[in-house]
């Protein structure tokens, strides 16, 4: 009817020819289940497979269509060599502390050019004499102004390009108001006031922090006397590095982290917590249970450092096939009976609490990390304590070594 009144236009005509001007799609032969990784990841061959996939490849910036390039950003392509050299980029460093699901982390070193204050000059030239292997220097922050000698003084008021005392000035005076002047008449005023008060400066902090924040709290050794138990449990061999993990001040023990034996011995061991407060440092490596039901151990293990454990485990540590390993990175309650009748044997005897599952034939790649941390419960089933974000990439490494599980197959 609608036709008829000229509402809507006329259908088209079908023909049953093939239209000549449309291309033949022809079918990728890497696009096949199972995946298949590449035979070689040489550049020539994986460009010819990206461009079967149907990918489009784009050399530089000036490649990228216009249309595209609110999301192919210039940020995506490496540096030129005129910005490698303007930024000085060879003298950066690159970290890639763990297999987590984020970019990378640079390390900047800054330098110090020019002094503060009086008390500040003090402190810097302390720490510079004792990082050079000087005598000890003790440092009082709460020294008055008035205690320091001239010769201090006129250390203090000369920067490191060589300036002297009346040069500063004239700079100073031509940056604010002139002596004499009213605004610098309340500027003194307003100093006077604050004469008598402490001498150290610190940041304001927001009224609502809560208590379980350990941002600020040092990190610790710990105790002798609190491995026995976590060695019995998880059967650590005399080569675990015990004084590699350490605790917060105030954490009660929480949360144990590995510590890297360069970072504890040049950095945490000649105090460097006494000069700034360190935010995060090393891996979670074991964590407190707070629910104590059918398990004696009150502690478990943490995914986040399992790779540095993994070595001098010898018990609650399972072998599992491509297939149970597979079944064991997911979300929610897993039950038993989906796993082969090897695999549910060595689970039904295990004493609830968290133990960890390897890959065949990757028990001592370390780099790949294909181990994931469970938690026995009780009956018949058990829980993996992953992150979803982890799980994700365990199944992408399962996928580029050939596997891909029976659900996604059907």
């Amino acid at each position: 009817e609608k036709e008829r009144n000229g509402e809507c236009p006329p259908p088209k005509e079908r023909s049953d020819e093939a239209d000549e001007k449309a291309p033949e799609v022809v079918p990728s032969p890497y696009d096949t289940i199972p995946y298949v990784p590449p035979l070689t990841w040489d550049e020539a061959a994986l460009r010819e497979r990206t461009e079967s996939l149907g990918f489009v490849e784009y050399a530089t910036f000036d490649d990228v269509e216009p249309d595209w390039r609110r999301r192919v950003r210039a940020s995506c392509f490496p540096p030129t060599e005129q910005e490698t050299k303007e930024f000085q980029l060879h003298k950066s460093l690159r970290c890639l502390p763990q297999d987590m699901d984020s970019g990378g982390f640079y390390v900047a070193l800054l330098k110090k050019v020019k002094p503060l204050g009086a008390r500040a000059t003090e402190k810097m030239n302390a720490m510079a004499r004792e990082s050079k292997g000087g005598v000890d220097v003790e440092v009082h922050l709460e020294k008055d102004h008035d205690d320091i000698s001239e010769e201090e003084r006129d250390k203090s008021n000369t920067d490191g390009e060589g300036k002297d005392k009346n040069e500063s000035q004239i700079e100073s005076s031509n940056a604010g108001p002139s002596k004499g002047s009213e605004d610098y008449n309340n500027k003194r005023s307003d100093i006077g006031k604050n004469e008598g008060e402490s001498k150290i400066e610190r940041a304001p902090r927001g009224k609502h922090i809560k208590k379980t924040d350990l941002s600020n709290e040092n990190f610790v050794p710990i105790s002798d006397d609190f491995w026995p138990a976590i060695v019995e449990h998880f059967g650590l061999t005399p080569a675990f590095p015990k004084q590699q993990y350490m605790s917060r001040a105030r954490g009660e023990s929480k949360v144990l982290y590995f510590i890297s034996r360069s970072i504890k011995e040049n950095l945490i061991d000649r105090g460097i917590q006494d000069r700034i407060t360190v935010i995060n440092s090393g891996l979670k490596g074991f964590e407190r249970q707070n629910i104590l039901r059918d398990c004696d151990m009150s502690y478990r293990v943490a995914q986040e450092g399992i790779q540095f454990l993994i070595p001098y485990m010898t018990k609650r540590i399972f072998n599992a096939s491509i297939d149970d390993f597979h079944k064991c990175v997911r979300t929610g309650l897993i039950k038993f009976d989906g796993f082969s009748e090897s695999f549910r044997k060595v689970l039904e005897p295990l004493e609830p609490g968290s133990f960890v599952v390897v890959l065949e034939g990757y028990e001592k790649d370390i780099v790949k990390k294909m181990f994931v941390v469970m938690w026995r419960c009780r009956g018949v089933a058990m829980n993996c304590l992953v992150a979803k974000v982890e799980m994700e990439a365990i199944i992408a490494k399962l996928r580029a070594l050939g596997y891909v599980g029976k659900e996604s197959q059907q």
